[in-house]
C-alpha cells in the first residue's frame, strides 16, 4: 500500500469533514477516496472517521494520529523538494508511450524542433500517469481510454493502423485483413493500459479476428514476433501507409498537470502543442474527436471503458 498517497486522504478528509469535498480537493472522484480511507483503517487497524446524517465526524483514534500523519506528510514533501532542486532538470520531462511504435521518436523530436530540447521518457501509460501526478515528468502523450483524474488531458486523437504480416521469408510486410489472419496479434501488455487493451481485443474480435493476442515488453519484441512468423502486428499508418480497412485505431491523448502543480519555468502549452503537431504530421490521417479536457476539481473524472479481460501473455 502506498502509505502516504493515503495518508493525504487521511489529512484532506480530517480537513473538510466530507467525502466529496475532500475527493474535489485531491483531484479525484469520491469512491475511490472512500475506498482508500478504508484500506487505510484496515493496514492501521482503528477506525478514523464515523459517518452519520450529520456528515463525516473524525474519531478518537482519528484526532490521535492525526498530528502524526501530517508530520509524515510534510517530512515526505521536504524530502521530494530537497531531491527536486538537486534533480530537477531546466528541460521539459516528456513522457512518451512505450506503446506507439514507429511514433515515438517523431513525438520526441518535436519539441526540440521548436527550441523545447526535452529529458525523454518511454513507459507505459499506467506509469506514465503516475509520474505526472508525482511531478517526475511535466507533459505525456498516452493511450485512451484511461484514468488521468486531477490531470489536463487534451482531445482524443484516433490514428489509423495498418496491419504488418510476416511474409514467406520471414520478414515483416504490409497488407493482409484481420479477418482472414489465422495468428495472433502482437500486442504492447496489457499493464501498461488495461482499459485500452481491453478495447483493442474487443475491437480485433468485431473485425473477424479471433481476438487472441501476445504480449512484448517493447517494439523490437513485437518486431521480432512478427518477423518471426509468430504474430501480425498493428502499427500506426503513416504519410506513405495505406490504413488496413477494419483495424482498430490507436487512441491517443496529450496530458499534462492541472495549471497550479506545473513547473513555472516550464511552458507546458508550448510542449504539449508541439507533441500533438507531431501527432497530425506523423499519421496525417489522424482524427481529433472532442475537445481538451481538465478532469480537476471541481470536476469529476469519467470513469474508462473497460471491456472483459484479454488473453494471458504467451509463454
Amino acid at each position: 500500500m502506498d502509505l502516504i498517497r493515503h495518508l493525504r486522504f487521511f489529512g484532506a478528509v480530517a480537513d473538510a469533514r466530507h467525502f466529496g469535498n475532500a475527493a474535489r480537493d485531491l483531484g479525484m472522484t469520491q469512491p475511490p477516496l472512500s475506498q482508500g480511507i478504508r484500506r487505510l483503517e484496515q493496514h492501521l487497524g482503528v477506525r478514523l472517521f464515523d459517518r452519520d446524517a450529520r456528515g463525516v465526524r473524525i474519531t478518537a483514534a482519528g484526532r490521535h494520529l492525526l498530528p502524526a500523519a501530517r508530520e509524515l506528510l510534510q517530512g515526505a514533501d521536504d524530502l521530494v523538494a530537497r531531491a527536486r532542486d538537486l534533480a530537477v532538470p531546466e528541460q521539459p520531462r516528456v513522457g512518451v508511450a512505450a506503446d506507439l511504435d514507429g511514433l515515438v521518436p517523431a513525438l520526441f523530436r518535436a519539441p526540440a524542433a521548436r527550441g523545447l530540447p526535452v529529458v525523454p521518457t518511454v513507459a507505459g501509460s499506467v506509469e506514465l500517469v503516475d509520474l505526472l501526478r508525482d511531478g517526475l515528468i511535466d507533459v505525456a502523450v498516452v493511450r485512451h481510454p484511461g484514468v488521468v483524474d486531477g490531470l489536463t488531458a487534451g482531445p482524443v486523437v484516433v490514428v489509423p493502423m495498418r496491419l504488418e504480416r510476416p511474409d514467406g521469408a520471414g520478414a515483416a510486410t504490409q497488407g493482409g485483413d484481420l479477418a482472414r489472419t489465422n495468428l495472433p496479434v502482437a500486442v504492447p501488455p496489457r499493464h501498461h493500459q488495461p482499459p485500452a487493451h481491453d478495447q483493442l481485443v474487443d475491437a480485433l474480435r468485431r473485425a473477424g479476428h479471433s481476438g487472441d493476442v501476445v504480449e512484448a515488453r517493447d517494439v523490437g519484441g513485437r518486431q521480432a514476433l512478427v518477423a518471426a512468423g509468430a504474430a501480425v502486428g498493428l502499427v500506426p499508418a503513416g504519410p506513405d501507409d495505406e490504413p488496413t480497412p477494419g483495424s482498430p485505431p490507436l487512441r491517443l491523448r496529450v496530458v499534462q498537470p492541472h495549471p497550479s502543480h506545473r513547473r513555472p519555468e516550464i511552458d507546458h502549452d508550448a510542449v504539449a502543442e508541439a507533441l500533438g503537431a507531431a501527432l497530425a504530421a506523423a499519421a496525417p490521417l489522424a482524427e481529433t474527436l472532442g475537445t481538451s479536457q481538465s478532469q480537476t476539481p471541481p470536476a469529476a473524472a469519467s470513469p474508462p471503458t473497460v471491456g472483459p479481460p484479454g488473453p494471458r501473455p504467451a509463454t
